[in-house]
C-alpha cells in the first residue's frame, strides 16, 4: 500500500490553489495563424516559470528553444532503479483564453446557480447541468465568467505542482524517477514540437507514463478519437446591396468542448446562422425584407460569428428579432446571445453565405445513419462538426471537425462529407488518431491508476477521451500514455469551473500511483 501524505487534505487543497493561481495568471494561448514554435511568447513565458517552481524542488530542468520543458526528479528507495514514469501536461490553452490574477471562491456550494462577476446571464446550476452534482457541497473555484482562464491544462499543470511539493515534504516516500514534460501547441496539433522530446524520452528508457489532461474526476483514458479537420470552399459571388439599413449582427454561440457538448448544450454561430436563414425563408423573408451579406467567425471564438444584414424597414426588423429569439433565445441560459447594432460597413452582399449556410442545414439534416452535430453526441460515438466559416484566398471556406474513434467510421464521415459537398471543393486533414490499439497492449497503465484511486478512496473510471491528447509522436517512439482526469466543469468555456476538494484529491491520486508504479511494464 502506499504511503498517504503528512498534510491534510485542506493545506493540500491551499498549497493547490495557490499553484493554480500562478499558473492561470500567464497568459499562454496558442495561436494556429503563427509559424513559430512555440506558436506564442506566453507559453515560453510559462516554462521559463515551471523551471524555477521545479528547481527549487529539487528537480534537474532543461528546456529548449520550443519551450518543452523536462523536470527530472531522482528515484528514492526501493523504486531509486526501477525505469522513469513520464507525467506530461500542456502548455498551451485554447484560442480566446484569458489570464486572471485571482479566482472566485463559492465554499459549500448548494448546486444553485453560480454568480459569474462578468457575466450575469449565465446560469451555471445542477438545474441546467446535472453532471455538477458531483461538485455540491464543495468549494467552486470559477473565474469572471466572460472567457475561459485555462483549466485544458492548467489544472493538470497544479496537480504536477503540488505532486512535486507533496512528495518533496515526504521524503520517505519511494518512487521511480520521475520525469515532468510540459509541451507547448497541443491545442493546435503541432506534432513538431514534441518529436525530438518523444526521442529524449525514450533514449532516457521511459516505457511508461501519462498525459496528465482529462476532464472528469478521476477517469482513466486508453482511447480517444481520430481527429481530422474538412474544409469545404464556396464560390464568391458579390451582388448588389440593396438600399435598405444595414447592421451588424452579432451572434454568440454556446461555448464548450467537443468532449462535453452534448451535456453543456453547445451550439455553434454555424447551426445558428444555418437555422435563422431557414427561418427567415419560411416565413417569406430572405430577400423580400431580409438579406444576409456576410458571415465570419470569430477569430478567437469558433463558436460566435459577426453577419451584416440588410433590412428593408421596421416591421422586417421586428420579424428579424423574433425570428433571433425563436433560434437562439432557449440557449441563452447556456450562454448564447445575439445583439443587431447600425453597421458601418456595407458589404456587397455575397450568395457564397446563402450558398454556406444552406449546405450547413442540408449537412445535419442528412440521414448517414451516425451522429453528426457535437452537440448529439456522447460516450463512443463520433461527430462531424460544421465549426467555422472564414474567407480564404480561395472563397468562403466551411470548416468541419471529423472525430470518430473507428478508423473505418471515420473513413464514412470523410465520405459523407465529399457526398453532401458534390460538385465543392473539400480538403480533409488527418489531425491526430487513436491511441487505443497501442495501449491495448500495456493494461497495466489503467491498472496502476486504478489500484491507486482504490489506495486513497477515490472512484476512478475508464472512459474514452472525446477529443486528443497529442501522444502520437510518444507512442511510435514506445513510450506508451494514458491520460488521467483532472476534475473539473466545461473545458474552454468561460463557465469552467473545479473544487478545492477536487484539487487536493487528484494530488493525492498522483502521489499514490507514483509509489504504485510496478517494474516497466
Amino acid at each position: 500500500m502506499p504511503i498517504l501524505p503528512r498534510q491534510q487534505p485542506d493545506e493540500i487543497a491551499r498549497r493547490a490553489l495557490g499553484h493554480l493561481e500562478q499558473v492561470v495568471a500567464i497568459d499562454s494561448a496558442s495561436d494556429e495563424r503563427s509559424p513559430t514554435l512555440p506558436s506564442t511568447v506566453g507559453q515560453a513565458k510559462l516554462s521559463e516559470h515551471l523551471a524555477g517552481f521545479f528547481s527549487e524542488l529539487g528537480a534537474s530542468v532543461e528546456r529548449d528553444a520550443n519551450a518543452n520543458l523536462v523536470a527530472s526528479f531522482a528515484g528514492r528507495g526501493a523504486a531509486a532503479g526501477a525505469a522513469p514514469l513520464a507525467l506530461l501536461i500542456h502548455l498551451d490553452t485554447a484560442r480566446g483564453t484569458r489570464a486572471v490574477e485571482r479566482l472566485d471562491a463559492v465554499p459549500g456550494w448548494d448546486g444553485r446557480t453560480v454568480a459569474y462577476p462578468a457575466n450575469p446571464r449565465l446560469e451555471v446550476a445542477v438545474a441546467n447541468y446535472p453532471s455538477l452534482t458531483a461538485f455540491v457541497g464543495q468549494t467552486l473555484l470559477h473565474g469572471p465568467g466572460d472567457a475561459p482562464f485555462g483549466l485544458d491544462d492548467k489544472l493538470g499543470l497544479c496537480h504536477l505542482m503540488t505532486l512535486a511539493w507533496l512528495l518533496r515534504e515526504n521524503p520517505d516516500v519511494a518512487h521511480p524517477p520521475l520525469i515532468f514534460v510540459g509541451r507547448p501547441d497541443e491545442e493546435i496539433a503541432r506534432m513538431a514540437a514534441v518529436k525530438g522530446l518523444a526521442e529524449l524520452l525514450a533514449e532516457r528508457g521511459v516505457r511508461s507514463g501519462y498525459t496528465i489532461d482529462g476532464i472528469e474526476p478521476y477517469e482513466i483514458n486508453v482511447a480517444n478519437f481520430n481527429g481530422s479537420r474538412g474544409s469545404v470552399w464556396f464560390t464568391p459571388q458579390p451582388g448588389s446591396a440593396p438600399q435598405w439599413p444595414a447592421f451588424t449582427l452579432t451572434l454568440g454561440g454556446v461555448n464548450t468542448h467537443g468532449a462535453t457538448a452534448k451535456a453543456e448544450g453547445h451550439r455553434p454561430a454555424t447551426r445558428l446562422g444555418a437555422e435563422l436563414l431557414a427561418c427567415l425563408a419560411s416565413r417569406g423573408l430572405v430577400g423580400e425584407s431580409v438579406v444576409v451579406a456576410s458571415f465570419a467567425s470569430d477569430t478567437l471564438r469558433d463558436c460566435d460569428a459577426e453577419l451584416t444584414v440588410y433590412v428593408r424597414d421596421d416591421g422586417a426588423r421586428a420579424a428579424l428579432s423574433a425570428a433571433l429569439d425563436e433560434i437562439v433565445g432557449p440557449h441563452v441560459p447556456r450562454g448564447a446571445s445575439w445583439k443587431l447594432e447600425p453597421a458601418a460597413t456595407r458589404p456587397a452582399p455575397d450568395a457564397a453565405v446563402h450558398a454556406l449556410l444552406t449546405f450547413v442545414a442540408r449537412f445535419l439534416a442528412s440521414a448517414p445513419g451516425f451522429v453528426l452535430a457535437a452537440e448529439d453526441s456522447a460516450g463512443w460515438e463520433g461527430y462531424s462538426q460544421p465549426y467555422r466559416a472564414l474567407a480564404d484566398d480561395r472563397g468562403l471556406r466551411l470548416d468541419v471537425r471529423l472525430r470518430d474513434f473507428d478508423e473505418a467510421g471515420m473513413a464514412r464521415r470523410c465520405q459523407h462529407l465529399r457526398q453532401v459537398a458534390a460538385g465543392l471543393p473539400v480538403e480533409i486533414e488527418v489531425q491526430y488518431v487513436n491511441m487505443g490499439p497501442k495501449l491495448a497492449q500495456r493494461p497495466e497503465l489503467a491498472e496502476w491508476a486504478k489500484r491507486a484511486g482504490e489506495a486513497v478512496g477515490v472512484e476512478t473510471r475508464v472512459l474514452p477521451i472525446r477529443g486528443g491528447t497529442g501522444v502520437d509522436p510518444f507512442l511510435e517512439r514506445g513510450v506508451a500514455l494514458a491520460n488521467l482526469g483532472t476534475g473539473y466543469f466545461a473545458p474552454e468555456s468561460e463557465k469552467e469551473l473545479t473544487t478545492l476538494e477536487l484539487m487536493a484529491g487528484h494530488a493525492g491520486w498522483l502521489f499514490a500511483l507514483v509509489q504504485g508504479v510496478g517494474g516497466d511494464g
